[in-house]
């Protein structure tokens, strides 16, 4: 097994020694309420009290008493004209594109003034998860809360529920307290649509407290979180299906026969039009701002979505049939410049072209694998690396079924050898261990399977060299995103006249995996990293 390298600690860029002191006084306040937000129970602790209990319905019962704590019924939501999305895979693609189209809709005038987007999980600060956009003219990455927003309905909703740093037991866990923030944020920023991703499965989530949405999506469905959701694709339909409300029109995708039973049956129950979304037309030929082709469908979804929601808002101008209908020209405008980070994304720094995609179902590495089967075919002569990490779920699975999609998509020789290297670490950032990332350590807390337990990615190495073809592929096993990008950087490749071709190095098996190698590759790209 090759050694575990330790790199020089590599410091990140701090604020300026002239900052003023109000701007001091509120990283001072924004540092507080993530010290605070980290005090609640980590996801990880959350989700093993979850399995633990037989009814689930107390996850939805507790989440009503908070919002209760905090001066909200489930009906206070309403006026949010929510946009409510569940889905195994594509939830967030679809939500970008929704939130796409919806914004050149936006306008003083108009009755979608105000936008908001909630999201999860986030990969850099926790303020990517709640997006208010005044105005369509903000770029998207603009639109997290400010951190001053972040504090103010932060301690709103801390002190409501009479959370102390002494005492937490019994307030909600990270991710709950996250979305009563979000919702919270969004009444008192007076938004006038607001779309709303599930974090996780449906009908238990914490933002199954809206009321009464103005539609509610659910996008492709698949084996996932089986230990809380069920083991079988009618469980999974069950469990998403739970965000179906009374007489709200409900849009999804076509699913296996189980779940589009399930779906229909649940639709009925609540006196629900269901709606199954084709390709349209006009997509199936668009170059799409978010890459893959996979994303066809989310894009597809999102524009009956998106017509359904403008319609009930009162635009008057949007095609009843807008599934075979010509797209109108400001659909077709978002659908080509949506953006989403952590999705099919591809970043080029000086030691390597670096593609990202927090794939993390077998189905959607398996929509990755064609992907990077494509650009490994533009870029022949680069050498091809892996970095991958999965902590939650059947990590070997996932591997295994990235690799032989990428075979069976690929030409050349990356169709018998996908990989020159492999590279499996954690989802920690940086060798430094001083100081956690506040942004992100209570969703990347795994219990034992920090960043100084090697287990599981030792265990992942063997399972490689085992796949027939690959016993000849470097394999490295490293603690941290920084090793891995370092130990990427340096697989390269000479060409016949002499010039360094640098590698491409696909990234994915997690979004905690996207999150932390956005982070060391922009301090890359900034010259910081050396």
């Amino acid at each position: 097994m090759p050694s575990i390298q330790f790199l020089p600690e590599i410091l990140p860029s701090g604020a300026s020694p002239d900052a003023s002191h109000a701007q001091k006084v509120a990283e001072t306040g924004y540092s507080d309420s993530l010290r605070k937000l980290n005090l609640l129970d980590t996801n990880f602790a959350y989700r093993q009290k979850a399995m633990k209990t037989a009814d689930k319905m107390v996850m939805i019962e507790d989440m009503l008493k908070w919002c209760r704590a905090v001066g909200y019924q489930s009906p206070d939501f309403d006026p949010l004209n929510a946009v409510h999305i569940a889905g195994s895979k594509g939830k967030g693609s679809t939500s970008a594109f929704i939130f796409a189209i919806l914004s050149e809709y936006q306008g003083q005038q108009n009755p979608i003034q105000k936008l908001g987007l909630y999201t999860s999980p986030h990969l850099r600060t926790v303020r990517e998860r709640i997006r208010i956009q005044p105005t369509n003219a903000m770029p998207f990455h603009h639109k997290p809360l400010s951190e001053e927003q972040f504090v103010e309905y932060f301690n709103d909703v801390w002190d409501r529920l009479g959370l102390t740093d002494e005492c937490t037991e019994g307030g909600p866990p990270f991710a709950r307290f996250l979305t009563m923030l979000a919702l919270h944020g969004f009444l008192q920023e007076k938004v006038d649509t607001a779309v709303v991703e599930v974090c996780l499965g449906g009908r238990h989530d914490s933002t199954n407290v809206l009321h009464r949405p103005s539609v509610s999506a659910i996008t492709s469905l698949a084996l996932e979180h089986t230990d809380l959701l069920g083991n079988t694709i009618e469980e999974i339909a069950w469990a998403k299906g739970g965000i179906i409300k009374p007489g709200v029109p409900v849009l999804t995708i076509p699913q296996a026969p189980g779940a589009t039973c399930m779906l229909q049956k649940l639709a009925a129950e609540q006196g629900a039009e269901l709606t199954i979304v084709p390709v349209h037309p006009e997509v199936e030929t668009m170059e799409l701002g978010l890459a893959g082709e996979f994303q066809k469908i989310n894009a597809s979804l999102a524009v009956a979505v998106a017509a359904t929601h403008l319609r009930n808002m009162g635009y008057s101008d949007i095609p009843e049939d807008i599934t075979s209908a010509p797209l109108p020209e400001k659909f077709r405008r978002a659908l080509r410049t949506a953006s989403w980070p952590g999705r099919c994304e591809t970043r080029e720094c000086r030691s390597g072209r670096f593609l990202l995609d927090g794939a993390h179902t077998v189905e959607s590495v398996e929509l990755v694998g064609p992907w990077f089967a494509k650009k490994a075919a533009q870029q022949e002569s680069s050498k091809r690396v892996l970095i991958f990490n999965q902590s939650t779920r059947d990590a070997f699975t996932l591997v295994r079924r990235l690799r032989d999609s990428i075979c069976r998509s690929a030409e050349g020789s990356a169709r018998d050898v996908p990989f020159h290297h492999v590279i499996f670490c954690t989802n920690t950032a940086w060798e430094r261990n001083d100081a956690a990332d506040m942004e992100r350590a209570s969703m990347t807390f795994c219990g034992n399977l920090g960043p100084e337990n090697l287990n599981l990615q030792t265990q992942l190495g063997a399972y490689w060299r085992g796949i027939p073809g690959e016993e000849m592929t470097g394999i490295t096993m490293v603690r941290t995103v920084e090793e891995a990008v370092r130990c990427a950087g340096a697989v390269g490749s000479v060409l016949s006249d002499g010039e360094q071709q640098p590698p491409l190095v696909l990234i994915t098996g997690s979004l905690h995996l996207i999150g932390s190698a956005s982070e060391v590759l922009e301090t890359l790209e900034e010259g910081l990293y050396l």
